[in-house]
């Protein structure tokens, strides 16, 4: 993400969209209401033909759609503005989708812009982490993975159909076919993808030796990825679940924002286990403790914030009386294990700054 223009009096900010996660974090920013421009195309007829013409068109935004692991936005709206040379085709008052894509630019204008959304833009604009790439196999499977904020995309899973331990020869020959095929499909990944760094994970033989053969498959490149090994007790998208949640991994790379959801949800589920009375679910509890500046740590999901109505407006309430007395908050995407675990509480919880027996 870039930001290309900020007036802050007009609540008018101008960006450029530069990966999959800028596309999530519009979605997730851009509200209903809210006015957008952006080039885009419209079909226009000319004598008995019709064709689609590009301009730039503002609308104001009805609602969004983003499917994960793709690389479109979707803008749904009411064009309120068209070039001048089109007026007369009567554009303004019809409903038009802008498809906002890598590489693109938007402007946006809020009657609103919350801290916590200038924090997520300019957190996301600060961001230099590299593009991760895991590889997780046993002897039964094997899978690969790319690493997004919001989730983990599965490439591809595959299972290897060895032949059994007895008939060892057989075994050994196929195995390593399978590994050559493996490495040369992850160098064709890592080159389309622009990996900068490889995970390989998995039990200790078939991950050294599927280790082995890429190494050697990059050792003559000019860019290689930086390539690193995790012990695992499972292969496939078992074994990349598992290879998140390992120290040393999560460590290097802290910079995702799955990776710093699944700490946070750690911490969360901890306190609670140890029922220190520290942990306030449900809105209107939520909502009492924001009020009382009583609120440390605050985390939502995504889901809520494309809600409507009372609901929606509540809990951006909420958000801005936390910000107001200094708590933090933590959009959490609903994709990854850990949003999944904070949509079953509730899909909003509070770590306070003191324990709620004290409250009274």
């Amino acid at each position: 993400m870039k930001i290309l223009a900020w007036d802050e009096k007009r609540g008018v900010m101008k960006l450029r969209v530069e990966n999959q996660d800028d596309l999530w974090l519009l979605y997730n920013i851009i509200d209903e209401g809210d006015i957008v421009y952006a080039k885009t195309s419209r079909e226009i007829k000319v004598g008995e033909r019709s064709a689609r013409k590009p301009m730039i068109l503002g609308i104001r935004v009805k609602k969004l759609e983003f499917q994960p692991f793709t690389e479109r936005l979707r803008i749904n709206g009411i064009i309120i503005e068209e070039p001048e040379k089109y007026e007369e085709r009567g554009f303004r008052g019809s409903h038009h989708t802008i498809n906002l894509d890598i590489g693109k630019e938007i402007v946006i204008i809020k009657e609103n812009w919350s801290k916590q959304t200038i924090k997520r833009i300019n957190e996301a604009c600060k961001k230099t982490k590299m593009k991760t790439m895991i590889l997780s196999i046993d002897d039964e499977e094997v899978a690969v993975a790319i690493l997004r904020d919001y989730g983990v995309e599965i490439l591809f899973e595959m299972a290897l159909r060895l032949p059994g331990k007895r008939e060892a020869q057989r075994r050994e020959e196929k195995m390593m076919k399978k590994l050559s095929e493996i490495a040369n499909k992850i160098k064709e990944l890592v080159k389309q993808t622009s990996i900068e760094t490889l995970v390989i994970s998995g039990p200790s033989y078939m991950r050294e030796k599927i280790a082995e053969r890429i190494k050697k498959i990059f050792a003559s490149e000019k860019l290689k990825p930086r390539i690193y090994e995790e012990n695992t007790s499972n292969g496939g998208v078992r074994g990349i679940y598992e290879t998140l949640r390992r120290e040393a991994i999560m460590k290097a790379l802290s910079e995702y924002g799955i990776i710093e959801e699944a700490k946070l949800i750690s911490e969360l589920l901890e306190l609670l286990i140890k029922n220190e009375g520290k942990v306030a679910f449900g809105i209107d509890e939520i909502e009492k403790m924001a009020k009382m500046g009583a609120i440390e740590k605050l985390y939502v999901i995504d889901e809520i914030l494309h809600s409507y109505g009372e609901i929606r407006l509540k809990i951006e309430k909420i958000m801005r009386e936390v910000e107001a007395k200094r708590g933090k908050i933590k959009i959490f995407s609903s994709i990854h294990e850990p949003g999944k675990q904070l949509k079953s509480l509730g899909g909003m919880a509070a770590i306070l700054r003191y324990k709620l027996k004290n409250l009274s």
